[in-house]
């Protein structure tokens, strides 16, 4: 507990301090009246699995996680898809410096939907060695799991990423792990769904989310299938330590990893980047992109009661300073709000909310000393 409050506090004083002096943030969206007032009124929602802590934690996550799995309409997906096999294809195997080797390869999630991954693994002379997973959602990047794995197209995209830090499935395998990163669908450039005629603003993301609601489905529902499916054939790695397993993204790619921590206990350590934030403003702004909406997600809870469905298991909650997407003052109330879980769980030191000093990007000098600790 006093770990967290400090982090906070150091948290709060470094946003004020970015804020003024730098002037990066964006003023709080204000919307006029009646909208106010309607907004507030209709995104209150029921709250039905709001936690409170007047309620046991592991009774209240075991029926709110599974109403959350039919929200997301994976329910749905399980029954339409239960007895479908996955397969995966790798291609060849190459050498990075001597140190990691990197393949490319793909997986089969559903009938005709192939999902391409980068498979990243520390080259060792010891036999029967296991290592972490840390599987890596990639957001609102057509080139993201390129980017992540550090199979950069030319030498503006190498720039690029690595002045941000966005090679992380790399930077894991030096790190002594094995490293997947995944192509998400509706943002990797290999699995869009066409906007035909600019239908939907010429969005494939927005497109992904319409076409998912005709059936019944989510992108995130999907998005969450896929990274179960990759985590299916991972834990059967020779190579992996199952019990050892890590997951991060950027942006969309860690609202991903929030959701699939949320739902899927193999993650032992989840840290959402750039992306974890409540569903709404007070005010009634809504921070997330088209592609992220769960209809009904305010009926259910909001991402306070996500962050607490990955209690007892560490998770860490990353943001930077200068990201104009995200309000410090919901982030911080949000956090809070997740550590009131932790705390009722008995585990408030497995929480924590750390700032960046940039933007929308991943912060590796937060991430991998978190990682490292959590996995000791």
């Amino acid at each position: 507990m006093p770990y967290l409050i400090r982090s906070l506090v150091f948290s709060c004083s470094l946003f004020l301090y970015c804020s003024f002096s730098c002037g990066q943030n964006k003023p709080p969206v204000e919307y006029p009246e009646p909208t106010a007032s309607y907004l507030k009124r209709i995104q209150q929602g029921d709250q039905s699995f709001g936690f409170n802590g007047s309620k046991e934690v592991v009774a209240w996550q075991k029926n709110a996680r599974a109403a959350l799995v039919e929200l997301l309409g994976l329910g749905r997906m399980a029954a339409q898809l239960g007895d479908f096999d996955s397969t995966v294809i790798l291609g060849e195997t190459e050498e990075v410096d001597g140190k990691i080797t990197r393949t490319l390869g793909s997986i089969e999630v559903e009938p005709g939907i192939r999902i391409p991954f980068y498979l990243l693994v520390p080259k060792s002379g010891k036999a029967g060695e296991r290592f972490p997973l840390l599987i890596c959602p990639h957001g609102h990047d057509v080139l993201g799991h390129h980017s992540y794995a550090g199979a950069f197209r030319n030498d503006a995209h190498r720039k690029k990423i690595l002045e941000r830090g966005g090679n992380i499935a790399e930077q894991a395998a030096r790190r002594g792990f094995i490293a997947i990163a995944p192509a998400t669908r509706g943002l990797a450039k290999e699995l869009t769904v066409p906007d035909l005629n600019g239908r939907h603003g010429n969005r494939a993301c927005r497109a992904q989310l319409m076409h998912c609601l005709i059936g019944g489905r989510t992108p995130i529902g999907e998005r969450v299938w896929d990274m179960q499916r990759l985590l299916d054939w991972a834990e059967k790695h020779p190579q992996v330590d199952k019990d050892r397993i890590v997951m991060t993204g950027n942006s969309g790619g860690g609202v991903t990893t929030a959701y699939t921590a949320a739902i899927d206990l193999r993650i032992r350590v989840a840290i959402p980047s750039c992306s974890f934030t409540s569903a709404t403003s007070e005010g009634g702004y809504i921070f997330h992109c088209d592609c992220c909406l769960v209809p009904g997600l305010r009926n259910w809870g909001d991402w306070a009661e996500i962050g607490g469905l990955v209690a007892p298991r560490r998770l860490l909650i990353v943001h930077g300073v200068k990201d104009g997407l995200h309000r410090a003052a919901d982030v911080e109330k949000n956090a809070a709000a997740v550590a009131e879980i932790y705390r009722a769980a008995g585990v408030a030191h497995q929480v924590s909310l750390q700032w960046g000093k940039g933007g929308h990007r991943f912060y590796p000098e937060l991430m991998w000393p978190f990682i490292d600790a959590a996995l000791k």
